[in-house]
């Protein structure tokens, strides 16, 4: 992979070898290339969430631990020794984030929301969905913030896991 940097700082990883520099020592970067980024630009941060996941989706991409990659580059590896593959420990208790709200069906997700919070009244409960993004639950087990997670997406939330 090519690692390339252009004026704006950002680095870029690519399977495709980057262009030669032209004597300004900028790489030309073709139109398209240039109009998809600015359309990336002016996506808002819930919508750039989603297009990572659609294109994740798409391109068969699963998640990148980041810690290992400078671990990697840390550390040099010597060719006669292999490295130990990274011990990946099971998320037990997940945060339960409401990231968004489908507007149809606010007050079925309201009701969602005050029927898995008992401990929040009816105006709690609406003011927590119209806060969004908040989290709902913290500290949750697997199984829970799952069923959690299946019922606010039921009744119009855009749930994540964390």
């Amino acid at each position: 992979a090519v690692v390339s940097t252009q004026s704006t700082g950002m680095r870029c990883l690519s399977a495709v070898p980057a262009p030669a520099p032209d004597t300004e020592g900028t790489a030309t970067i073709p139109p398209h290339v240039s109009q998809i980024a600015d359309q990336i630009c002016g996506l808002s941060l819930h919508e750039t969430g989603q297009l990572t996941k659609l294109l994740k989706e798409r391109l068969g991409i699963g998640d990148i631990a980041m810690a290992a990659p400078a671990a990697a580059a840390a550390a040099p590896a010597t060719a006669a020794e292999p490295e130990p593959e990274p011990v990946v420990e099971e998320k037990t208790s997940f945060d339960v984030k409401l990231l968004g709200i489908n507007p149809s069906m606010k007050i079925k997700l309201i009701k969602a929301v005050k029927e898995a919070l008992p401990e929040l009244n009816l105006v709690a409960a609406k003011k927590l969905v119209e806060g969004a993004p908040c989290t709902v639950k913290e500290k949750v087990p697997k199984a829970d913030a799952e069923a959690l997670k299946a019922k606010l997406s039921k009744f119009g939330g855009d749930v994540s896991l964390e």
